[in-house]
């Protein structure tokens, strides 16, 4: 394999794109098996390279859009003319493609990357059929993952069309480090190249004769990646996780941003509900720096956000947002049957201190109620190796009004050993 000096040259004055600035979830394994099987398609294919790009296995496995074959469609993806060819369509892959599987989806990711590589070829087909006859000449193959790569561009600037590319460029570091490690908006990067492949495209119809890179075939990847990201909802994913990072910045500006916080994390709920985990943000930011009213919302807030979490089977997190309610002080408006349920989670979670209020506010605010029977027996016994002497009194209460309880001689016993406990007695 050998280098040209203007491919070294190229690498040399082109800022190289190295990352875009976004963390990803998981490993973007057919991002990096489809980059595999096309550089192992273009070595292994090396020794029968010819300078000619009609050459036999060009024609045996590239698109022909005046003589197709079905399976072409899909084998022209994974063959590459050159080093460059392959270089610039997997470092764009390498660049995006993690992004946008770690969005979509490993297997949606992968009818992506086939969806857009066929509907580029498809495109490409139909153009060179419409205007074969002002051709200089018999269209060649159409070969390379380019239409492909096209396909993941477009929903990576809709789902993070707030990212930043990191460039590097070679040269610059001879100017300073300054130069040589740059910033661009990815949605102006994108820009410029949709822009470059329109221009290409429709040159390529007022003048034949400079038909080369197959325009059309990008334009037709990145129309199927537009449609693929509507159908996703990749545009409301990205709006939500940016709306979601503004509210967190309006947060941690404090009581300045307080009313921006709350803006955001209302609008964030609007398009998703049954986000339990935004309904404690959006508690805790109004119970923070908010008016009298607003708490009072808060704590309507965090109500909600436990039984979100109860529906949802996360009972940790239900409990959690209980603590945090006892902590900013925001009294939870449940019935005395959830109340007592929640208290015997907590308890079961070893959180007793909220075990304990929601038995208190339960016995408090609903003492007629039939879960106040055990409530007071279930507090007592809480209370015994913390403060022997209030669960003595809790207890002695029980006895006074439940005299005639299944639990009384529970009680009897758990008093006796408060009152040694107490030396009350």
């Amino acid at each position: 394999m050998r280098f040209s000096s203007w491919w070294v040259a190229l690498l040399l004055v082109t800022p190289l794109p190295v990352g875009a600035g976004q963390k990803i979830r998981r490993t973007p394994w057919v991002t990096y098996t489809l980059i595999a099987i096309n550089v192992l398609v273009y070595l292994v294919t090396l020794p029968d390279h010819s300078s000619d790009f009609g050459s036999h296995l060009f024609r045996v496995w590239g698109l022909l859009p005046l003589a197709p074959r079905p399976i072409t469609l899909v084998t022209s993806l994974f063959f590459h003319v050159s080093l460059a060819h392959v270089f610039w369509n997997m470092a764009f892959l390498w660049l995006f493609g993690p992004h946008v599987e770690d969005a979509v989806g490993p297997w949606t990711f992968l009818i992506l990357y086939l969806g857009g590589g066929i509907t580029a070829g498809l495109l490409h087909m139909a153009v060179v059929l419409l205007f074969a006859s002002h051709l200089p000449s018999t269209p060649e193959p159409l070969v390379g993952a380019s239409g492909a790569v096209s396909a993941i561009l477009a929903p990576f600037a809709i789902r993070y069309h707030r990212a930043h590319l990191r460039l590097i460029w070679p040269i610059g570091f001879l100017m300073g480090n300054k130069w040589g490690d740059l910033e661009a908006p990815a949605l102006a990067a994108l820009g410029v190249w949709l822009a470059q492949n329109l221009a290409g495209a429709f040159r390529g119809i007022l003048d034949p004769a400079s038909w080369g890179i197959a325009y059309w075939a990008h334009l037709g990847g990145f129309v199927f990646g537009l449609l693929t990201a509507e159908l996703t909802g990749l545009f409301r994913d990205g709006r939500q996780e940016y709306t979601l990072e503004d509210a967190r910045a309006a947060v941690a500006h404090g009581r300045d941003r307080h009313a921006v916080a709350v803006e955001k994390f209302r609008s964030f709920l609007q398009l998703d509900p049954d986000n339990a985990a935004v309904r404690v943000e959006l508690a805790a930011a109004e119970a923070k720096y908010g008016s009298a009213e607003e708490r009072r919302e808060a704590a309507r807030e965090m109500a909600g956000a436990v039984r979100l979490f109860q529906r949802q089977g996360q009972h940790v997190d239900a409990i959690q947002t209980c603590a945090q309610a006892v902590s900013l002080g925001l009294p939870l408006a449940f019935t005395s049957r959830e109340r007592l349920r929640l208290s015997g989670a907590a308890q079961d979670q070893g959180d007793r201190p909220t075990a304990i209020v929601l038995l208190q506010d339960l016995i408090a605010e609903t003492p007629d109620a039939s879960e106040s029977e055990i409530a007071h027996l279930r507090l007592g016994q809480l209370l015994l190796s913390a403060d022997p002497q209030a669960a003595y009194i809790m207890l002695s209460t029980f006895l006074e009004h439940y005299p005639d309880s299944e639990w009384a001689r529970r009680a009897r016993d758990l008093r006796a050993e408060a009152a040694l406990l107490a030396d009350t007695e």
